[in-house]
């Protein structure tokens, strides 16, 4: 069964890095999301001075969810619409999805390496 989805307010500050904002169906989706979060005490720097390859983060494979057994499913929709009063979010971010309808499949991957250098203490 198509159901059509209303929303009557959404807000959402921010969406970023491979986020997804989906107001309606959708058959897939793959949001995939690698970075390197670098916080340096007093000084600046070139995102040439940390490559992906360097961490091994970035090179495993990621463990696959083991395939689930069929489930039969019956499914009563009361109404032939999805109906949303309001949304308020404040941030999507890091390979992550909002959505109101419906999704067949998803295959979400992320990986961040977080750096933190602190000056010395003289």
């Amino acid at each position: 069964m198509i159901r059509n989805s209303n929303v009557t307010n959404i807000y959402i500050n921010a969406c970023s890095y491979s986020s997804i904002i989906q107001l309606g169906d959708a058959v897939r989706a793959d949001p995939y999301l690698r970075a390197i979060a670098v916080q340096r005490e007093g000084a600046f720097f070139d995102a040439e001075d940390f490559p992906y390859e360097e961490y091994s983060i970035f090179t495993r494979p990621f463990t696959e969810m083991e395939s689930i057994v069929p489930l039969s499913q019956a499914h009563i929709h009361h109404e032939p619409k999805i109906n949303v009063h309001a949304i308020d979010m404040e941030g999507v971010s890091g390979s992550s999805i909002v959505q109101v309808g419906s999704l067949k499949d998803i295959d979400a991957k992320s990986r961040i390496k977080h750096i933190r250098i602190l000056a010395r203490e003289t």
